[in-house]
């Protein structure tokens, strides 16, 4: 693998940084619906309902509205990052050129490894939800035409596959914004075929079962949040293929989003959804998660609605499939820029009509896991993925702020600011990437803390809740001891801002700090 620089003081310019040669093809209004579905999948959509039956709807509103805000905070520091400083692999590239090269080396390979193991990750809850319809239904006969149908949407090129996640992307709008007025009409007391007391519904929620198991459940809430809003920060991804990134980021950061496709889908379901079963499975009845049913749709049929519970079912099978496919080209994308930079294998680099077919190949190849699924004791390696999912996001998000903080210091103490008065920044500054990062921080906490103490039945092993946190630190031991290279960070005046013609202005100095004419 080629040498990385060792320090920010000789690395290239940013026109040079992981080159990554892909084709601009990706249009505003196909962008603006993969912004809007990119982190509608199986968190929202399946372990929101196992969430609600374990922590109450109380911590888990609470745990969205915390973890919602941060990601928010998260998408307006990637928003300002990749406004300025547009680049092929995104926020791994950042953690390199922000923080040090070994942080980013890991992040870069974090992501990716997250990346590949939640497309079987996805194609296995596709199964589950699949057996909605017939609980007989082998795995063998799904998985080969899951991973067909993914391959299919590779082959046609970025093009299609915008195309194909726009499509998608109305399609979770529907399924969110049918089940909202479905909800509405059931609190309102307007579906005849529901024999529940409306004011009883509401009651019995969130009365004397708005808390359930105490701490444990709190931090369990905050486990899956970290699930359900993974796959926001793809975009930074997607905008290095779009016309016109800086445009589309801007685009990207709306806190409504979260509102409407997150918060208020979760408040709705704590309100109508009586059913103490938990959808996994997992939660007080020794279940199997053969039996999963999405918590929306299980909330549609309890209300006796004819029809709609299987069209639910439906485009939710569809919306993880979405899922998958962005999964697919996140990790083959991030996995071609870190490649390009000598941090990966050579031929994942490689293009080859515009597609980085080394990188597919190992991505598909790994999505053959799913057959696991048809095994004996196959579920169990849903919480395992589950749990990576979940610290590889939080790991992603925190490392995105502290990129941020670091590019404010670091123009602070090069007397820098951005040329372009039009440059994004992010609204919150430093103050709202500190409460981000904590934030962050307590979400890995409260994974490891909800393993140690699980209200699960029966409960998961404990080693899964850290496995995440044990590949990073791997990861960075191992460039550190292989590159010799021992900065933890980079100095703030050695990081490489970019030509300063081209992307800075000095800022006004002091008069004491101006060079004599």
């Amino acid at each position: 693998m080629a040498a990385i620089p060792q320090n920010a003081a000789t690395a290239p310019g940013p026109s040079e940084l992981a080159s990554t040669d892909l084709k601009k093809v990706i249009t505003t209004r196909q962008f603006i619906f993969m912004a809007l579905g990119s982190s509608i999948g199986a968190g929202l959509l399946i372990a929101s309902g196992q969430a609600l039956d374990v922590s109450g709807p109380a911590p888990l509103l609470i745990a969205f509205t915390v973890i919602g805000f941060a990601v928010w905070v998260t998408m307006c520091n990637l928003g300002e990052l990749s406004t300025n400083f547009p680049m092929g692999g995104s926020f791994y590239e950042f953690s390199v050129r922000f923080i040090s090269p070994a942080w980013g080396f890991t992040m870069g390979w974090n992501y990716v490894l997250n990346m590949i193991f939640v497309v079987p990750f996805e194609i296995i809850i596709m199964v589950m939800c699949a057996r909605y319809w017939d609980p007989s239904i082998s795995a063998l006969y799904l998985v080969p035409g899951i991973i067909c149908g993914l391959v299919v949407i590779y082959t046609c090129g970025t093009r299609w596959y915008a195309e194909a996640e726009n499509l998608f992307g109305i399609l979770k709008l529907i399924v969110i914004g049918v089940f909202i007025a479905t909800a509405i009409c059931i609190l309102a007391g307007g579906v005849r075929t529901d024999p529940r007391p409306t004011v009883d519904l509401a009651y019995k929620q969130w009365g004397s079962g708005a808390f359930l198991n105490g701490a444990p459940g709190f931090f369990f809430a905050f486990a899956t949040a970290g699930t359900a809003y993974g796959g926001t920060e793809m975009l930074g991804l997607t905008a290095a293929e779009c016309c016109s990134p800086q445009r589309v980021m801007k685009l990207a950061m709306i806190a409504v989003r979260i509102i409407l496709l997150h918060l208020v889908p979760v408040f709705l379901l704590s309100l109508v959804l009586t059913s103490r079963t938990s959808p996994l499975g997992a939660a007080g009845n020794g279940g199997s998660t053969k039996e999963l049913i999405s918590p929306f749709v299980l909330a549609v049929t309890e209300a006796n609605i004819l029809v709609l519970p299987d069209f639910m079912n439906a485009v939710i099978v569809t919306s993880i499939f979405s899922v998958a496919s962005a999964c697919v080209f996140a990790a083959s994308r991030a996995l071609q820029a870190i490649s390009a930079r000598g941090m990966g294998p050579r031929f994942c680099a490689r293009l080859y009509r515009d597609k980085p077919v080394g990188a597919l190949s190992i991505i598909f190849t790994f999505s053959l896991l799913s057959f696991v699924k048809a095994a004996r004791n196959g579920d169990e390696v849903f919480v395992w993925l589950l749990s990576l999912n979940s610290c590889s996001n939080y790991l992603t998000w925190l490392s995105i702020c502290v990129a941020q903080i670091r590019c404010r210091l670091a123009l602070k103490r090069q007397h820098k600011s951005f040329q372009d008065p039009q440059a994004y920044e992010s609204p919150v500054g430093i103050v709202g990437s500190a409460v981000a990062i904590a934030i962050f921080a307590y979400g890995l906490v409260a994974q490891i803390a909800a393993a140690a103490k699980s209200p699960l039945v029966p409960p998961p092993p404990v080693p899964a809740s850290f496995i995440g946190l044990l590949v990073v630190v791997v990861l960075w031991a191992g460039y550190v001891l292989y590159k010799r290279d021992w900065t933890f960070m980079i100095p703030l005046n050695m990081i490489e801002l970019g030509p300063k013609e081209a992307m800075f202005t000095p800022a006004t100095l002091p008069e004491s700090d101006q060079a004599p004419i």
